[in-house]
């Protein structure tokens, strides 16, 4: 397997996007999202989790890091739109996604298929 050099923009969007996933983990123990159900926190648990996984999956430039990151995307806004948490923290979420989302796009083609 060749090695593939992480272009700088990919770095920062990547430590950027891992800052932000981390900063969104302390909701999981907020008592408004307990208030929701029994297992909300846990299905945020696992959002916030997979998202991670994805931007490390990009940050070795793996393509499955831009379809994982896709899809958690969509799960994230459809989980949120359903448990109506729609506030400052949904759109900008949904923002900056969007801003990585077109940038991993471009360099989709460079990464590696291979897990």
């Amino acid at each position: 397997m060749a090695h593939i050099a992480r272009p700088k923009t990919i770095s920062v969007i990547s430590v950027i996007a891992i800052i932000l996933i981390l900063l969104a983990f302390p909701m999981l123990f907020m008592p408004s999202v307990k208030h929701l159900g029994d297992f909300v926190p846990m299905v945020l648990g696992i959002i916030i989790t997979l998202q991670f996984v994805s931007v490390i999956g990009i940050w070795h430039m793996k393509r499955w890091g831009v379809v994982l990151f896709i899809i958690m995307f969509t799960v994230r806004v459809l989980t949120f739109m359903y448990l109506d948490m729609l506030g400052f923290r949904f759109y900008f979420n949904i923002f900056y996604s969007l801003i990585f989302i077109v940038i991993f796009l471009r360099y989709v083609k460079r990464m590696d298929t291979n897990l």
